[in-house]
């Protein structure tokens, strides 16, 4: 692991996260990217929302099976833009739910029961599992060779949930694609519009980057031509669809968005990401941790600790009608707890049948800011994921002992 980062003053990246410099003010390059546009970002969102209800209002005019496909991964966010591109926009949606081997029980169900209480088509596609586990395993084993991060697990699974929808949508004449990240998990506004890729594209730029790349050499010529391949041509001349993240620009509240939940008959504890998050999180932050000296989630952590949102785990909090924003300080703090635990776990190749009641007892006293925040039953929640660490690590072939 990175030692001796330096620190933002104003969030909490350092110069061990990818990409991230301290200028000599102690600003990152993000946050004071971000003082510049901030004063321009009201402007800016009302346009886009306009932007987004006239385009949704063409795509309207035009005869079609279907006028977007909801990107549905069962959590709360993307039941509340399903449930908002269908009744509030009234466009003809399709949910596609990618259900690829990480994806837990809970959010299986809850992908079925929202389909069915808006009366919605669901397609779930399942990609070859060796296929999934062979690009997992490249970028556990060269992602920083590709130019990718700390966030590199996440961005491969998001390949997976992105690209292949997008071929589907290319072949079926659906003119969008509606996802449910907010500001706080984007980082930035996300409305793709097709002809800014198909630009992008005859300079030689991929839509998912090297992560194109690596998908491609974890998986060898056989798989050229195939859903997973990138076709520069098939780009250009195609109809790519256009791509938007909704709450990435507007007002959005997530307190809204369970009583929304609520009044569907769904019980909303359900949809709280500490129950529908990927298991697999603290596995790849071990390898963000050793590499780059980072959880996964930290570019997460500080957009919310400069925008003052509440933490990613807001929806987790006993009560999340009281649920504050986290300063920097206690964010922080809940960072190197969560390297702790990770670590403790990791390197003593805990698992949920090996570790003893005193062991668990210790990795609980690791994470008193967890504790504090959160309560027993989230941090027993969190622990129980950091204990699939070495069971992932054997699904996807790796040894733990040889990440530097």
């Amino acid at each position: 692991m990175k030692q001796n980062n330096k620190t933002c003053t104003n969030c909490v990246l350092h110069t061990g996260v990818p990409n991230v410099t301290i200028d000599e003010d102690g600003y990152c390059s993000i946050c004071t990217n971000y003082k510049k546009f901030e004063p321009h970002e009201p402007k800016m969102r009302k346009y886009l929302v306009q932007e987004m209800e006239n385009l949704f209002e063409s795509v309207k005019k035009k005869k079609r099976l279907y006028d977007a496909i909801v990107l549905f991964s069962g959590g709360k966010d993307s039941t509340f833009l399903l449930k908002m591109a269908r009744e509030k926009y009234g466009l003809k949606t399709l949910a596609v739910s990618m259900i690829h081997p990480l994806v837990n029980d809970t959010a299986k169900k809850n992908m079925e029961d929202v389909a069915r209480k808006l009366n919605v088509e669901l397609v779930k596609i399942y990609p070859d599992e060796e296929v999934y586990k062979k690009c997992i395993r490249q970028g556990l084993l060269k992602g920083p060779e590709y130019g990718l991060g700390e966030f590199f697990g996440c961005d491969i699974c998001s390949f997976f949930h992105f690209w292949i929808p997008i071929r589907y949508a290319m072949r079926m004449d659906i003119p969008l694609i509606l996802e449910g990240s907010d500001l706080s998990q984007t980082g930035e506004i996300t409305y793709y519009q097709p002809e800014n890729v198909k630009n992008e594209a005859q300079k030689g730029k991929k839509p998912f980057g090297r992560v194109h790349d690596l998908v491609m050499d974890a998986l060898g010529e056989d798989y050229k031509g195939s859903i997973y391949d990138y076709d520069k041509d098939e780009i250009i001349q195609g109809a790519y669809p256009t791509i938007i993240s909704p709450f990435s620009f507007m007002e959005y509240d997530y307190r809204e968005n369970f009583k929304e939940i609520e009044s569907m008959g769904l019980q909303s504890k359900a949809f709280r990401s500490i129950f529908t998050n990927c298991s697999a999180t603290p596995f790849f932050s071990y390898f963000s941790l050793r590499w780059f000296g980072c959880v996964s989630y930290i570019r997460h952590y500080a957009t919310e600790v400069r925008r003052g949102y509440p933490n990613l785990m807001k929806h987790s909090v006993k009560d999340s009608d009281t649920a504050n924003v986290l300063n920097r300080e206690v964010v922080e703090a809940m960072m190197e707890e969560y390297k702790n635990v990770v670590l403790y776990v990791a390197e003593n190749k805990l698992t949920q049948e090996t570790m003893t009641e005193a062991q668990k007892e210790e990795a609980i006293k690791m994470a008193p800011t967890y504790m504090d925040i959160f309560g027993r039953e989230v941090c027993d929640i969190f622990l129980q994921d950091v204990l699939e660490i070495p069971k992932y690590a054997e699904y996807f072939g790796v040894e733990l002992a040889d990440v530097k």
